[in-house]
């Protein structure tokens, strides 16, 4: 039965080329292939014909030579009709010239006219360059085409890549909007960063080729299957229902359940989404089934799951159809599919709102908490950026705000909450302000005035793929026991290399030597005296509070040792280090409490610190505690550019700072932890 299923089942492909793939894009063919405009057949013809009108009426009034190159205009269709159609174009030009020239010269010959004595080197000539350009087209055309396959090619699996794959998508979108049944179906591999971990990159690439191996053989001439990115891929069924589509993702999850790897083997997990004339783009049937996916991905894995939405199609809720475990036998029906209850997609979560226009910023509000969102509404970034203590699913911001930009929220939000996504609103239609919003860390843009149906397809797509970030960084947690031995040798391997670095700043600043290590006792210290207020692994933090300024190995020593004030621009310099610092630290420990430490422990509870310009409750509580203790160990100590300031002195400042450049939550912590500080210090100080 399921080979009847539109989409469901094929034989196998006899063969996967370059150029089938190329020609299954629904629009996407080599130059060879292309029709010849009307416009350039006209100037064909009329190129053909000047010189058979100049050889009879201006018979006698020319040089031999003259009437022999005016033959070379018919060379012009050869050259016009090589651009569109290759050899079998100058084919054409040549025969058609040679016609007009038989026939021209036949008519002259009747009229008893002279024949141009220079005839035959015209014709030979004639010949000669139309093979040319026919020869040097046809090289051009299969060099494009190659560069056509490879820019729609992933190269590692042989499937189409993400580009082929969304312009396959767009063309059939268009169709679907006409009437013709449409399904997608997103597929991503079960536990592959783990497997690619464990294993190593060659065994991971071996694992995707295997199942774009599967993907292929399983995947209609009609249809496209593409790698959508990392271990993601994208089926596009073309005329299938949501029915068929089951069936197929179901045999493709059996397939390669069934499919041996060097190191065992791995499942797959699928979401299958039909189009709905609700969907206002291409984009919202993807995030539909990247839906399902996740899903299938909480239900357990190793499962497909189909999109389901209620009657009401303007954003009223999402339901999810799971489909049966185990494979479909070919000539069984499916059972049908009860009605899922209605969820809510932001039921449980939080977003923030940025935007200055009240109208827009209340009816997005109004949405939101209709879709059970907890909704924190702003007019400008200030307060935006305030709200950051707390970490938010989703943050809609606008562009052009009162005082700093939606560009800079943006940044600050990613760079404080890598995992909450950034979606930004905007009434300029302006491909640099869109560029400019995408560098800031935007995952999503849009343009006023906008549908309910294109916000909601954006946040959905918004919303799953930060549930795919969260549970990627869970799978990272569950590493057997002897990866996470190597991670172990590595780690310690890693914080050798680490703080020899560190050596080497202390070396090139003396002034700095032992910096870090007494920010390090100054910071636990004050961590100890938190009693049940947050707890923070002491352990992490001295490490932390030894790494934190790692970053000024980028700073110039004339920088670094100079004597007097710095001007603007070496300023500049020294404000970069926490950001170089946690460049360098992310790749090699990505531990979030060191990587707070280091990229803010120069921020302001004012909102006046760098690099990032957070305030308040947006620093981490973590990053806060060792900005205090790093201001007391650098007044307390000599520097280049001034003596050390006398203990009293920096513990009054300290003390007067709080509520502007520290927590003031933090000075009562600070007078109760006083004695241990001063003890450490004179300790310190002796040795």
């Amino acid at each position: 039965m399921s080979a009847d299923i539109p989409g469901a089942m094929s034989p196998p492909q006899e063969e996967w080329t370059k150029k089938e793939r190329t020609r299954r894009t629904g629009g996407v063919f080599s130059l060879a292939g292309r029709g010849v405009p009307l416009r350039a057949l006209v100037f064909s013809v009329a190129a053909l014909l000047v010189p058979v009108v100049g050889t009879f009426t201006l018979a006698g009034e020319r040089s031999g030579v003259e009437d022999a190159l005016l033959w070379l205009v018919a060379l012009i269709p050869a050259f016009l009709l090589a651009y569109y159609r290759g050899w079998r174009g100058v084919a054409t030009a040549l025969a058609a010239g040679m016609a007009m020239l038989s026939v021209t010269y036949a008519g002259v010959t009747a009229l008893d006219r002279e024949v141009p004595p220079l005839l035959f080197f015209v014709v030979v000539a004639y010949l000669a360059i139309g093979l040319g350009i026919g020869w040097v087209t046809e090289m051009l055309h299969r060099e494009r085409t190659e560069v056509e396959d490879l820019a729609l090619t992933d190269v590692l699996t042989g499937l189409p890549n993400r580009r082929h794959g969304e312009i396959f998508l767009k063309h059939e979108f268009a169709i679907a909007e006409r009437g013709r049944p449409l399904t997608v179906v997103l597929f991503d591999l079960d536990g592959f960063k783990q497997y690619n971990d464990l294993h190593g990159h060659q065994a991971g690439d071996e694992a995707l080729a295997k199942f774009g191996e599967v993907l292929a053989t399983n995947t209609r001439r009609m249809n496209v299957s593409a790698r959508f990115g990392g271990e993601e891929f994208l089926t596009i069924l073309a005329g299938s229902d949501e029915r068929g589509a089951l069936v197929f993702a179901e045999r493709v999850r059996a397939s390669l359940a069934s499919t041996g790897l060097t190191h065992g083997s791995l499942t797959v997990s699928g979401g299958v989404a039909a189009y709905d004339p609700s969907m206002g783009s291409p984009d919202e049937l993807v995030a539909a089934a990247d839906l399902a996916l996740y899903q299938a991905k909480e239900g357990g894995r190793n499962r497909i799951k189909a999109f389901r939405r209620p009657g009401d199609l303007s954003g009223d809720g999402t339901g999810i159809s799971t489909q049966p475990e185990g494979e479909t036998p070919a000539g069984e029906e499916l059972p049908s599919h009860p009605p899922a209850a209605r969820t809510r997609f932001g039921e449980g979560r939080w977003a923030l709102i940025v935007e200055d226009d009240q109208a827009v910023r209340t009816m997005l509000a109004a949405y939101l908490k209709r879709e059970g969102f907890a909704v924190v509404e702003t007019g400008d970034v200030t307060e935006g950026l305030r709200a950051m203590g707390r970490e938010f699913d989703l943050v809609i911001t606008d562009i052009r705000l009162p005082g700093p930009s939606g560009n800079e929220l943006v940044a600050a939000v990613k760079a404080r909450w890598p995992a909450t996504q950034a979606v930004v609103v905007t009434g300029f239609r302006d491909a640099q302000v869109a560029a400019e919003a995408l560098n800031a860390g935007a995952d999503h843009y849009l343009f006023k005035p906008f549908g309910i149906p294109e916000l909601q397809g954006h946040l959905v797509d918004a919303l799953m793929r930060r549930d795919r970030i969260l549970a990627d960084r869970q799978e990272r947690l569950l590493l057997t026991e002897e990866a996470r031995r190597r991670k172990g040798e590595a780690h310690e391997a890693i914080l050798g290399g680490t703080r020899a670095l560190v050596r080497a700043v202390e070396v090139r600043d003396p002034y700095t030597l032992g910096h870090s290590e007494r920010v390090a006792h100054y910071a636990v210290a004050l961590a100890g005296g938190l009693g049940s207020r947050p707890r923070i692994d002491l352990e992490r933090l001295f490490l932390a509070c030894e790494l934190h300024d790692l970053g000024k190995i980028g700073i110039p020593d004339a920088i670094l040792n100079k004597e007097g004030s710095l001007t603007s621009d070496e300023f500049d310099e020294v404000r970069k280090h926490p950001d170089t610092g946690c460049r360098i630290l992310e790749p090699l420990l990505g531990d979030d409490l060191i990587l707070a430490v280091t990229r803010w422990h120069h921020e302001r509870w004012d909102g006046l610190g760098y690099p990032d310009g957070l305030a308040g409750d947006a620093i981490p509580h973590v990053a806060r505690l060792v900005a205090l203790a790093d201001t007391l160990d650098a007044m307390t100590s000599t520097r280049a550019y001034r003596n050390r300031i006398p203990w009293d002195e920096a513990v009054a400042h300290i003390a007067e700072q709080g509520g502007s450049q520290f927590d003031p939550e933090l000075m009562d912590l600070f007078t109760s932890t006083l004695p241990t500080l001063r003890e450490f210090f004179t300790r310190a100080t002796q040795d």
